[in-house]
């Protein structure tokens, strides 16, 4: 069947939005890339805007890495992001378990104190002494401990725990199994797409986190990648740390703009490399967290 005029003219109207939306959203990344890759000389040759490089060097990349204060920053990150997320998500996924028996002694005044963590928070001042008073400044744990479990996420898997047929928890029941194993053995299988998607969540947000290591981290030896990305913005003189005063040849000097950017890229390729992996379970886990049963 032929489309009429006006649907033709819709569909021309449609796809010149999403084009334009998807170079809009391409062009902060080509051009981040595009300034990693730029040296010095070249940054001067072409007064600072770069969006395509005539000769690429990966000179910056290689100065960051050749220096064991970033190596060691990205190791932090990773590493937070890796042991955060697993516990973050281990103790909130309990959390959420305890709180959707509706047997539990209490429940609603549980329920109730969840629910104002989320609403108000504690306030700066506090949660710094609180973690000092737990010995837990300038070490790895402070960077962990202070948020082992997301209140909002812990609400969210609680619903969908509830969205599963009592029948189910009430046949293993029968059968002699404990909440333990039916947690583990029952629930959690079945629950996979839910704790994927707030597993990412947690996961972003260890990863992406910078202020609370400014807070709690004054040694080198723990900050965090985010952290030193944000020095590294902060501070106009940074690029003469990664140029050795013997490098005296400008194409073998890096622009400080190249050192920013190539930060930038190093910060964003592991999410983008993960998201991938998990975009089934995320679509799917949001819509059964947000209906139930």
């Amino acid at each position: 069947m032929k489309p009429f005029r006006g649907e033709r003219l819709y569909q021309i109207f449609s796809f010149a939005v999403i084009g334009l939306l998807s170079l809009a959203s391409a062009y902060p990344i080509v051009y981040v890339v595009s300034m990693s890759l730029v040296s010095e000389q070249e940054w001067i040759q072409r007064n600072g805007f770069i969006f395509i490089p005539f000769h690429p060097t990966f000179l910056a990349y290689e100065r960051l890495f050749a220096g064991s204060v970033f190596t060691n920053a990205l190791t932090v990150s990773v590493l937070r992001a890796v042991i955060g997320t697993a516990l973050t998500l281990t103790m909130t996924m309990i959390g959420a378990y305890v709180v959707s028996r509706k047997r539990l002694p209490g429940r609603k005044i549980f329920l109730f104190l969840i629910l104002v963590t989320v609403l108000f928070n504690s306030g700066l001042i506090p949660t710094y002494l609180v973690v000092k008073d737990l010995h837990l400044l300038d070490t790895f744990w402070s960077l962990i401990v202070p948020g082992l479990i997301d209140s909002w996420s812990l609400l969210v898997l609680k619903q969908f725990f509830e969205g599963i047929p009592q029948e189910i928890e009430e046949s293993a029941e029968v059968d002699g199994v404990n909440d333990w194993s039916l947690m583990t053995r029952i629930i959690l299988p079945m629950s996979k797409p839910a704790l994927a998607a707030i597993g990412l969540f947690i996961a972003v947000a260890h990863w992406n986190s910078w202020f609370d290591a400014f807070i709690y981290i004054n040694s080198p030896d723990w900050m965090p990648l985010q952290l030193i990305m944000r020095n590294m913005f902060a501070n106009a003189n940074i690029g003469s740390d990664f140029n050795p005063t013997s490098v005296l040849n400008p194409a073998q000097r890096v622009s400080t703009e190249s050192l920013k950017m190539a930060v930038a890229v190093i910060g964003t390729v592991p999410i983008l490399l993960v998201y991938p992996f998990l975009q089934k379970h995320f679509a799917k886990g949001m819509y059964l967290g947000a209906v139930k049963g």
